[in-house]
């Protein structure tokens, strides 16, 4: 029988399953052993569950469960760090470390081409919006201006720039995460391709 309990929110990842991140799927947690309706499909940076709720991504349970294991000198397993569920890269140094944690450990990550990471704004970590194309850019110009500016710095051609960035495809590639600031309200993109 399934648990129909709603879904726990995320301060940083309002809606896992408009991002991707999760789908609705009856399944059996690999952690809590209960039987759920909305399933993880996101990155796991530890030991891979057959199947993962939102409510032990909320808790912290499943990052505790699934966290790495090491070998002692003695030859016992111990738990050497929690799993994380996205990438903590180029975090500001006025970020403080439980919010890095609550965003690493305790928010469902979102899976990109190759490594995506979460993007932080006036001393904060933002909120996931998804995966974002060309057209969802143009109704955040901040957005599409920071996208801009990394290919600036990269000394890419302002012809090129521009052809890439109207390929940009919300489920293909080249692709954009979209993010918002939860204090200003300023829209932030990363970008990704293979």
């Amino acid at each position: 029988m399934i648990s129909y309990v709603s879904e726990p929110s995320f301060r940083y990842h309002p809606d896992p399953i408009a991002s991707g991140s999760a789908v609705r799927e009856d399944h059996v947690c690999s952690v809590c052993g209960l039987a759920r309706e909305v399933r993880y499909h996101g990155p796991v940076y530890g030991a891979q569950p057959t199947s993962l709720c939102l409510h032990c991504i909320h808790s912290g349970q499943a990052s505790l469960t699934l966290g790495i294991t090491a070998r002692s000198v003695d030859g016992t397993d111990y738990l050497d760090t929690p799993a994380d569920f996205s990438d903590s890269a180029d975090v500001p140094d006025d970020v403080p470390m439980a919010i890095v944690e609550e965003i690493t450990r305790r928010t469902p990550g979102f899976t990109g081409w190759q490594d995506p990471y979460w993007l932080y704004h006036c001393a904060d970590g933002t909120a996931f919006l998804g995966p974002a194309g060309y057209n969802d850019l143009e109704q955040h110009p901040d957005a599409l201006e920071m996208i801009r500016e990394d290919l600036r710095q990269l000394r890419w051609p302002a012809d090129e720039s521009e052809r890439f960035l109207r390929r940009m495809d919300r489920i293909g590639e080249p692709t954009a995460y979209l993010f918002r600031c939860l204090h200003c309200g300023v829209h932030l993109a990363s970008w990704d391709f293979t």
